[in-house]
């Protein structure tokens, strides 16, 4: 091999390499919004586990379901018993999903956008919310544990919210 057959070698794996470089850039780039997508499911699949690994908990909150009067904040309270602290958690978990689902999709555009179905994910938000404890807790607590955008859209949105819980699975 003579010296110019050397460079021109070098020169072909040169290129090789930065186009290697150049597609892992393009695909990682592309596949980049898949990642918080995959993370929100992630989050809805744990309130599932939560179902399944407390069902008495999750029971006693569909009993709950057309609830009128406060519970949490019942006047006079209910007893403060271990099932009251893990529906309460529950209900906190329920929110702080919420959150997270609209602070992710917040804005997005493009792809990003395609992959989250931001109408959906109100609607999944808004069908969840109109459980009353959970309603309770946002309308009671939001202004101090979710300041800012969130809280924001759930008010601009509270006549969603106020329709009747679905009957059946929650």
């Amino acid at each position: 091999m003579n010296q110019i057959e050397v460079s021109l070698l070098g020169v072909a794996v040169t290129a090789l390499a930065l186009s290697i470089g150049f597609l892992t850039y393009v695909l990682s780039r592309g596949l980049l919004p898949l990642t918080p997508s995959a993370k929100l499911w992630d989050r809805v699949y744990e309130l599932d586990k939560l179902v399944l690994a407390y069902p008495e908990i999750f029971v006693l909150i569909m009993k709950e379901l057309h609830r009128t009067t406060p519970f949490f904040y019942a006047d006079p309270p209910v007893p403060r018993d271990k099932c009251y602290y893990q529906m309460k958690a529950m209900v906190y978990f329920h929110l702080n999903v919420f959150e997270e689902i609209f602070l992710t999709t917040e804005g997005a555009g493009g792809w990003i956008a395609r992959q989250f179905e931001r109408a959906g994910w109100d609607e999944y938000i808004f069908r969840k919310m109109r459980h009353p404890l959970i309603r309770e807790v946002f309308d009671r607590e939001a202004e101090q544990i979710y300041p800012g955008n969130f809280t924001k859209f759930i008010r601009k949105n509270w006549e969603q919210v106020l329709k009747p819980p679905p009957d059946g699975p929650f």
